[in-house]
Formats: structure tokens, C-alpha cells, sequence
């Protein structure tokens, strides 16, 4: 009978993306009786992470729209759709379907807009989804995940059912869903992905490496591995994409786990030896080390280890450290604007740009894992990318200022 409706997008306007997309079907009840959600892939960055709380390590390997848009199609089939805010959901998924040429019936005229009827069986409630589930005493734990707001969503048609006759006041209104022409469009079945799918902490990637390969690297093999893992910890901090690209470089340079636990000994080593040139352990110096440790799965007990041995050679590059004058560049959209990290950037004596170069230092982004055409970039030239919230720890190891 029904099919409520709900997605989560990178912003209100036409060329924004669908990241979440929850459909649930209900019989004429108003009880659910299926349902089904993912997030969706959208190749770019997610927009107001603040607002609907995606995460780009999550979308990474969900499913492009195209993967997913027959599937969605037979659940909306020959059923009337529901949404609260029926007009912004409709849009956005027909403009999903246009990017594939395909045309989808305007869900407008044959649907059910919980906001607008609102007015009719909630008057005295505002017209969100938090103000009228709160005057329909509807639970919705949490708001701006699809699913959660589908099952409320739904709950809250429950509530207007049950507050007419047998005969929806909406029977007469539109078009029959019956007659309503969908795109023929393969339903593909695709595995759905769902919130926290992505790598709580990319520190956890040596477990995903061989346990056993057939060669040992040489030395310019662990010095590509090494730089690598220098930019990934230059936040001290293995974002998910950041652990796939060591666990893919790992593997096509023969790289296996005892190798890579070797490599991270001799790391952490250079990084001890670094922090002992001026013959000083600061409290702030030791904890850094035992972060790096962690991250790198080496026990505690690694720190003295490398505090005490002979300081090994430099990882490839010379490890990196921001100096005044470097360039970075902002990506995402920031809980904060970015005029403010800009201006925090730039009291730390940096530049700020508007594009990525193979002349840029640095990318901070709402997001580490973000897709966003410039952090794409910045890997692609070997740049660092940072979230926001590592931006003070990076800007403490900048190297100081030069004396003239």
C-alpha cells in the first residue's frame, strides 16, 4: 500500500547527492512490514557532516546510486510514497535518476507529504519532523538517519490513519499509483552498506596484511612503504583510506606482517631519535611516541626499546614536518566556516589556497577519509590530508622558525 521515504543528502540543492537513502513498506494500516536502507556512494564530499552525521569511511565502499536505483524502483513500485517533506525527497531522487537518463513519476502527484498534512491533524504542532512527532508523542532517536526518520515518519501516517475514517482523506487526491510509469531499470540486489561499516581506527590495518609472503623487501621497497606511512601519521592519526592505501602497497611490494612490524620498529626508532637531538625527553616528546607505538600495533614496551637503541635512518623524505610559509588548502564543509581555520592556519604562519598544486603542503577537510575532488588530488600527488579536529597537533610539530 504505502512506501515511506527518506534520504540524507550533501545539501537542498539539485546538484547535491543522495548519501543515505531508507525506504520501508507499510499495508494500508499503516504497519511496516519491510524495510530497507544503505548509504550511497556519491563521489564527492558529503556536505553538512554535522547535520546528518555520514561518514566518508562509512560511503567509501557503499554503492554508487546507479547500483542501487532498480532496487529502489520495485520498492516504490505500484505503492503510494510517503515522505515528510515529500517535495525535497522527490527532487532529489529524480535528479539522481537524471544523471542516468532515466525519468522517474513526480512523487508529489500520487504521494503522501506527512508535513504538509500536519496542518490538518497536528495544528498546533511546527511542521518538522521533531516538532511533530514530539506533539504525536513519536519517538525518533535518531533524527537525519534515514531509517530512523522512515520508522517515525511512518508512525507518524499510523497516527493520521487512525485519526479518520476507513477511506484516507488523501484517496481521491493525484494520480493512482497503479498508473504511475516507472524506468525499466535492473534491480541489481546490491549488498546494502549501513552506518559504522567503516574502519573504526585505520591503526588497525597490520592485522590485514599477508602473514607470510614469499620475498623480503629491499630497501627501496621499504623506503615507498615508509613514506607512505609517514604522511598517514603525520596527524598521528590512520584514517580508513589512509589504511587501505598501506595495506594495497604493502601487498603489491611484497611487504607481509613480520616485515611491516620490523619497519614500524625502525620508525619509531628515528622518530626516538629525533626527539633526543637536543638531549631533552619532554613529557608531550614521550606520549607522542607511545601514540605513534599504538598506532603502529607495537607494544608499550617499544618506546624504551627505541628511546635506548641506536637511532635508525630518517624515513624516505626526511619525514614530514609543515614549516612557515607552506601552502594549505581547505576542503569540506567545516562545523565552523572556513574563513576560521583559514585564519588559524594562517597565524601559524602558513598560506592558504584554493586549489590543490604539487606546490601544496598540506589539505585539511571536514573529513579525513573526504572524497572531494581536492583531497583526491592531494593523494594522487602524495599530499597529506587531515581532519579539522588534528590540525592543533600538526601545527605543534611544526619545525621552527629558522634563525637568521
Amino acid at each position: 500500500m504505502y512506501a515511506v521515504i527518506d534520504v540524507e543528502t550533501t545539501g537542498l540543492f539539485n546538484r547535491d547527492r543522495i548519501v543515505e537513502i531508507a525506504i520501508a513498506q507499510l499495508d494500508e494500516d499503516g504497519r511496516v512490514t519491510a524495510s530497507w536502507e544503505t548509504l550511497v556512494n556519491p563521489r564527492r564530499d558529503l556536505g553538512p557532516q554535522e547535520l546528518h552525521g555520514v561518514r566518508a569511511a562509512d560511503v567509501r565502499k557503499a554503492p554508487t546510486f546507479d547500483r542501487i536505483a532498480g532496487d529502489v524502483v520495485e520498492l516504490l513500485r505500484g505503492r503510494v510514497p510517503v515522505a515528510h517533506n515529500l517535495a525535497f525527497d522527490s527532487r532529489l531522487l529524480a535528479h539522481e535518476y537524471r544523471r542516468m537518463g532515466c525519468e522517474i513519476p513526480d512523487l508529489g502527484h500520487f504521494g503522501v507529504c506527512t508535513m504538509q498534512w500536519a496542518d490538518h491533524f497536528l495544528p498546533e504542532a511546527g511542521r518538522s519532523l521533531a516538532d511533530c512527532c514530539l506533539a504525536g508523542g513519536i519517538a525518533n532517536d535518531r533524527p537525519h538517519e534515514a531509517m530512523s526518520d522512515v520508522l517515525a515518519t511512518a508512525e507518524l501516517l499510523a497516527l493520521y490513519l487512525n485519526s479518520m475514517g476507513p477511506v484516507p482523506l488523501w484517496h481521491d487526491r493525484g494520480l493512482p499509483p497503479a498508473l504511475a510509469v516507472w524506468p525499466a531499470i535492473p534491480a541489481w540486489a546490491t549488498p546494502p552498506v549501513r552506518r559504522g561499516a567503516g574502519a573504526a581506527d585505520g591503526g588497525e590495518f597490520l592485522a590485514r596484511l599477508v602473514a607470510h609472503l614469499p620475498r623480503v623487501p629491499d630497501p627501496p621497497q621499504a623506503d615507498l612503504y615508509l613514506a607512505l606511512l609517514d604522511r598517514a601519521l603525520v596527524d598521528r592519526h590512520i584514517s580508513a583510506t589512509e589504511a587501505d592505501e598501506l595495506v594495497a602497497l604493502a601487498a603489491g611490494l611484497g611487504i607481509d606482517r613480520a616485515a611491516a612490524l620490523a619497519l614500524h620498529r625502525g620508525y619509531l626508532r628515528s622518530l626516538a631519535g629525533a626527539a633526543l637531538a637536543d638531549g631533552v625527553l619532554s613529557g608531550a616528546e614521550r606520549d607522542d611516541l607511545a601514540r605513534v607505538a599504538d598506532l603502529l600495533s607495537l607494544p608499550p614496551e617499544a618506546v624504551a626499546e627505541a628511546l635506548s637503541g641506536d637511532a635508525a635512518p630518517v624515513p624516505a623524505g626526511g619525514g614530514f614536518r609543515l614549516k612557515r610559509g607552506d601552502i594549505a588548502v581547505l576542503t569540506g564543509a567545516f562545523a565552523e566556516s572556513k574563513s576560521f581555520w583559514a585564519a588559524r592556519l594562517e597565524s601559524a604562519g602558513l598560506e592558504v589556497a584554493a586549489t590543490v598544486t604539487k606546490k601544496t603542503s598540506l589539505v585539511v577537510a571536514a573529513d579525513p577519509d573526504s572524497m572531494s575532488g581536492k583531497a583526491s588530488k592531494a593523494r594522487q600527488y602524495g599530499i597529506p590530508v587531515i581532519g579539522a579536529d588534528s590540525v592543533d597537533a600538526v601545527l605543534a610539530r611544526m619545525a621552527p622558525r629558522s634563525r637568521v
